[in-house]
């Protein structure tokens, strides 16, 4: 019998991170999940519970309700998969592949709902449309949440995960030097809306 993941929805978003064990560590945690013990998820939850949140959350504009959907989504799909991981990539790599994966259809399925509702707005004639509030804008982090979803993903797995590029690329399935481009697209509009306020970056 399977358990269900630790960020079911009653809990809170978690507050620290702990420490991500390394690939082997993980890949002989996954083979015992596989083999039926539980306590073994337990721990890979608890290593990477806070690390996923704060991917996911980055991802899907500072959305805490979000993120725990997509952080929920994530486990359960590892629980449905553990059979089928072989470790021919890490852990890590899989189970982020998992979450960004799952970020973008969030993303995706938010947008489309907005632009729902803007049409609902329009098509009652109100004079006004949808306005997004200015202070989330404000700072780095509002910076990044104004990057293309593609930008965005690319920019925290590299800056704010610390992965390397060739995991990154792992992670999404890009080629290189794709991501290297689209990561490096996304500095550039960073350092240029860093720069809006009037002091340039160097």
């Amino acid at each position: 019998m399977t358990t269900m993941p630790v960020s079911v929805g009653s809990q809170k978003p978690p507050v620290a991170e702990m420490q991500v064990g390394d690939a082997a560590r993980d890949a002989a945690l996954m083979k015992r999940f596989a083999a039926g013990d539980q306590q073994a998820f337990a721990m890979l939850a608890r290593g990477y519970e806070a690390y996923l949140f704060g991917l996911a959350r980055g991802v899907l504009g500072r959305r805490d309700d979000l993120a725990q959907e997509a952080v929920q989504e994530t486990w359960v799909r590892v629980i449905r998969g553990a059979g089928a991981f072989r470790g021919e990539s890490s852990f890590k790599t899989w189970v982020y592949r998992i979450l960004v994966n799952r970020c973008l259809d969030i993303s995706e399925r938010e947008a489309r709902q907005k632009r729902m509702r803007i049409g609902v707005v329009e098509a009652g004639g109100a004079g006004y449309g949808v306005e997004e509030s200015d202070a989330r804008a404000e700072g780095l982090a509002g910076a990044i949440e104004r990057l293309t979803v593609a930008q965005r993903v690319v920019v925290l797995l590299c800056y704010h995960r610390g992965l390397t590029h060739a995991q990154a690329a792992e992670v999404l399935g890009l080629p290189l030097g794709t991501l290297k481009s689209r990561l490096n697209a996304g500095l550039e509009a960073l350092r240029g809306m860093m720069g809006e306020g009037g002091e340039k970056g160097e």
